[in-house]
């Protein structure tokens, strides 16, 4: 797993803020990666792992009429004591209202929230109804050539530029008319080679 520094650093500064912190990205970016790693970085902060609350609402997991209100009834019976919970929602885009529970949640519980979801669904109006100066957002880019560099440090920059280049194009990260294009490979070789 390629640690997401730039990301974590972020979030760092929001740990315990009244907002709801919301990392929004294209498709298989690595916003649930991120949030695992929030995750690890929790318990190694000393948080009880009895006060993590990690759910996952993709699709399938997920029944058709899953509603709002069972999202906030599901995370309420998961806090069964007066301490600070830590609320680490994936995919809450597949939830419709998603953000009145998350705002209820924000309003009537000790919780500290971090959410992920698609930019496509994500970003509705809704958000700035019932979280209007109540949350940060983080967008969440797919893994740079920075990082792919780190990554991969034992290889030659050139070589890595290639790697980095052919594993973007499965995920439509770069779009394909420029990713056999010479100058794209050079400008990306010449910032990164130092």
């Amino acid at each position: 797993m390629v640690i997401r520094e730039e990301f974590l650093k972020k979030l760092r500064t929001y740990i315990d803020a009244p907002l709801v912190k919301i990392l929004a990205g294209i498709r298989r970016c690595g916003k649930s990666t991120i949030l695992e790693m929030l995750h690890a970085e929790l318990i190694n902060k000393g948080i009880d792992e009895n006060n993590i609350i990690s759910k996952r609402y993709t699709s399938f997991e997920i029944a058709d009429c899953y509603t709002a209100k069972d999202m906030y009834n599901d995370i309420k019976k998961e806090i069964v004591n007066d301490n600070r919970y830590y609320l680490l929602l994936d995919e809450v885009q597949e939830v419709d209202g998603w953000e009145k529970a998350v705002n209820s949640l924000l309003e009537g519980a000790n919780v500290d929230i971090y959410v992920t979801g698609s930019n496509s669904k994500l970003m509705s109006s809704e958000i700035s109804t019932y979280l209007t100066g109540r949350y940060v957002l983080i967008p969440v880019y797919p893994l740079s050539f920075k990082e792919h560099l780190d990554f991969k440090s034992n290889r030659h920059v050139r070589q890595a530029l290639c790697v980095f280049l052919n594993f973007q194009k499965p995920f439509h990260c770069i779009p394909p008319q420029f990713v056999h294009m010479q100058f794209l490979q050079d400008h990306l070789y010449n910032k990164w080679r130092y």
